[in-house]
């Protein structure tokens, strides 16, 4: 089947054309030149609109237990944005945590056609799975969590070789159907259920006596030798801790230049100057980035107003439980593999913490010099709900 677009206003980085008129030809599902001899099937007219690729969103949570966690816990989350059927649409609900169906259509209605879900826990990927095909309209993809499971770390105190763990890593990749790995918190996730309360990257787990530096280079290796095409996605340590710049710079310097993408890096931006011991570190992550090549980022910006923060880091989670608005939280493990802590929390314009994690997040995106490097995203629903991305670009292409 032949559909011909015509007369839209094309904007195609990825090949050098920036609105430009033209007519776009779509045969059997793939952009193609004009064909000779084919007849068109179906001709719609888009001139005075902009045609371009769908948008991704390579980090949000719409799928698998911690984000069903939050549903539960936040019914007026629900009762204060219900949305209709429609003829053509399904009832929903949700804001901060939408109902998978909602999920997807404002989604759709943002331009975006792709979104993953980057914490499936292996022992709950068949319901993430459910749960991301009952999502509409966009294409779901996830990655699969490792890197505070208790047969990873048994293989690592054991000193087993670079190959038992690439096996292992295929194996639970293809038994989970992820298209990517994360690791969150390397090592951290196990520490906190022996009663550590933090984790930093050259610290050692008691229990096994492995480190997260030790634990992100061996995972990052198995994904590069088994040539996955999305790098570690790595939620480094000391998530939310003032300082964690530190931490933060010397992860990028000892994955020792192999493929690495640092999610919500907004969140371990953080300095330790002035008054407060509370400060911005996003210049100096920003130039170490543009400095490594291997390394990508999405920031994790937060926006003021009510969500909810969802995230297998429980040892972080368990931390900031005491800021949660409305005042109730969870923190749980599931089948031991890594942990779960979901936490309301509202984000105030007049917080000096709020208001600087703010400023650090559109820093962090206007100083990356690779555009290439850096995606946008706020950590759905953690740094603010996904539906604030207009107002987010917005922001970022404001020159008053």
């Amino acid at each position: 089947m032949l559909k011909k677009l015509t007369g839209g206003r094309i904007y195609d980085p990825a090949h050098g054309v920036e609105n430009e008129v033209r007519d776009i030809y779509i045969l059997d599902g793939r952009i193609v030149k004009r064909p000779d001899g084919i007849r068109i099937d179906e001709e719609i007219d888009v001139r005075g609109k902009v045609v371009m690729a769908g948008a991704i969103d390579m980090h949000t949570h719409i799928g698998g237990g911690k984000v069903n966690i939050a549903r539960t816990m936040l019914p007026e989350d629900h009762a204060a944005d219900v949305i209709a059927r429609t003829e053509l649409m399904r009832s929903g609900c949700g804001h901060a945590a939408p109902s998978t169906l909602t999920a997807g259509y404002r989604y759709a209605e943002m331009g975006y056609t792709a979104g993953f879900e980057p914490a499936i826990l292996p022992s709950n990927a068949r319901q993430a799975h459910m749960e991301m095909h009952d999502t509409p309209i966009i294409d779901k993809g996830g990655y699969v969590m490792l890197g505070s499971d208790d047969f990873l770390l048994r293989m690592m105190a054991a000193n087993k070789d670079q190959e038992s763990i690439n096996n292992y890593v295929a194996w639970t990749m293809t038994h989970s159907q992820a298209v990517g790995l994360k690791v969150v918190n390397p090592g951290g996730i196990n520490a906190f259920k022996f009663n550590q309360r933090k984790l930093d990257l050259d610290e050692k787990n008691q229990f096994y006596g492995v480190t997260p530096r030790e634990i992100l280079l061996r995972l990052a290796r198995a994904v590069n030798e088994l040539g996955v095409p999305h790098p570690l996605h790595v939620h480094g340590c000391n998530l939310g801790v003032p300082g964690n710049m530190d931490t933060t710079l010397d992860t990028i310097q000892g994955i020792e230049g192999l493929p690495m993408h640092m999610t919500h890096i907004q969140f371990h931006s953080y300095g330790t100057e002035g008054d407060f011991k509370f400060s911005s570190g996003s210049a100096q992550i920003a130039e170490a980035i543009n400095k490594h090549k291997n390394v990508t980022v999405d920031v994790g910006q937060i926006l003021f107003g009510q969500t909810v923060t969802a995230s297998g880091d429980s040892m972080r989670q368990f931390a900031a439980h005491p800021h949660s608005h409305p005042n109730k939280w969870v923190c749980m493990d599931i089948e031991c593999e890594a942990g779960c802590g979901v936490v309301p929390f509202k984000y105030k314009d007049q917080s000096y913490v709020n208001a600087l994690q703010w400023m650090i997040g559109l820093e962090t995106f206007l100083m990356v010099d690779d555009p290439w490097q850096v995606f946008l995203t706020t950590d759905h629903p953690n740094g603010a709900p996904f539906t604030s991305y207009p107002h987010l670009i917005r922001l970022l292409m404001d020159k008053t």
